[in-house]
C-alpha cells in the first residue's frame, strides 16, 4: 500500500456493500431509506443490525412501531435504492411519489417490497447510538426470498453500493473457497512438507 490516513471524514476502502431498503410502518405512515451500514449478527437467535442516523424519518418510525423489514434487490432496481435514500419521508410519501408496491408481512407489520428479491421481517431486540448513528439490533422473525434469484442461497446480482451515490453488482462471478477447500489444500502442502 503507497498510502496512509490517519483520519478520514468519510471512508469507503471496506465497500462494496449489498444495499437494504429499510422499511418502516406505524399507524397510518410509512417510510422506506437505502442503507448499507448492515450486518448479520447471530445465527441462533437470528439477529441482524442495521446503522441509521438519528436525524432520520425511518428512526422515529422504528422506535415507535419496534419492528422494521430489510428488503434486497437486484441491481436492475438501483433507482429506488437512489429515491427513496435521497429524499425524506417527513417531506414526501414515497411509495405514492415513486409507486413503491409493497405486502404487509407475514409475522410482523412492516413493508415487504413487492420488488424485493429477499425480505427480512426484524422485530426490534436492542438499540444503541455509536457515534453519530443509532445500530438496530432486529430478531428475524420470517424471511421471505424468491427462489427463482437465488442459487444454492446466494445471488450473483444483488444490488451492491460503492459508495458515493455509485452501485455495482457480482456480475456473476462467483468463487467458493471454504473449509473443505482448504483442508485439501493442507493435505497437498503437508504430502510436499512438513507443516
Amino acid at each position: 500500500m503507497d498510502k496512509f490516513l490517519e483520519s478520514a471524514e468519510k471512508y469507503y476502502f471496506h465497500y462494496p456493500f449489498p444495499v437494504t431498503i429499510v422499511g418502516t410502518l406505524y399507524e397510518d405512515k410509512s417510510n422506506f431509506m437505502a442503507a448499507a451500514w448492515h450486518t448479520q449478527l447471530s445465527f441462533d437467535p437470528p439477529l441482524y443490525a442495521v446503522s441509521i442516523s438519528p436525524k432520520r424519518y425511518s428512526k422515529e418510525l422504528i422506535d415507535k412501531s419496534g419492528a422494521f423489514s430489510l428488503n434486497f434487490l437486484k441491481f436492475d432496481d438501483y433507482k429506488l435504492a437512489g429515491f427513496v435514500g435521497r429524499t425524506s419521508g417527513r417531506d414526501h410519501r414515497k411509495e405514492e411519489i415513486f409507486d413503491i408496491q409493497y405486502d404487509i408481512g407475514t409475522k410482523l407489520n412492516v413493508p415487504v417490497l413487492k420488488i424485493a428479491v429477499g425480505c427480512y421481517e426484524c422485530k426490534v431486540v436492542d438499540k444503541r447510538p455509536f457515534g453519530d448513528h443509532i445500530l438496530y439490533v432486529g430478531e428475524i422473525v420470517g424471511i421471505h426470498y424468491d427462489s427463482n434469484y437465488y442459487k444454492d442461497g446466494i445471488s450473483t446480482d444483488m444490488l451492491l453500493y460503492i459508495g458515493n451515490d455509485m452501485y455495482t453488482h457480482a456480475e456473476g462471478a462467483l468463487v467458493k473457497f471454504g473449509k473443505q477447500e482448504v483442508q485439501e489444500v493442507l493435505k497437498e502442502l503437508k504430502g510436499k512438507k512438513e507443516i
